[in-house]
């Protein structure tokens, strides 16, 4: 198996463009929902952090 083998099947014909297209996007909705969530529990956490803290004092 040669490096041609391996990268045969990225052209797809004629649907390249539409199925590159689409696993880009769906790639940077998961990414940027990763993000999203991941800014969404830290901000969660330091809310709740600030909240116990004042109602220990």
């Amino acid at each position: 198996m040669t490096w041609v083998d391996v990268f045969d099947f990225l052209p797809f014909g004629k649907y390249a463009f539409y199925i590159w297209f689409s696993y880009l996007t769906a790639f940077g909705v998961v990414g940027f929902l990763f993000i999203r969530t991941t800014f969404i529990h830290k901000t969660i956490q330091k809310q709740l952090r600030n909240k116990y803290l004042r109602e220990a004092k």
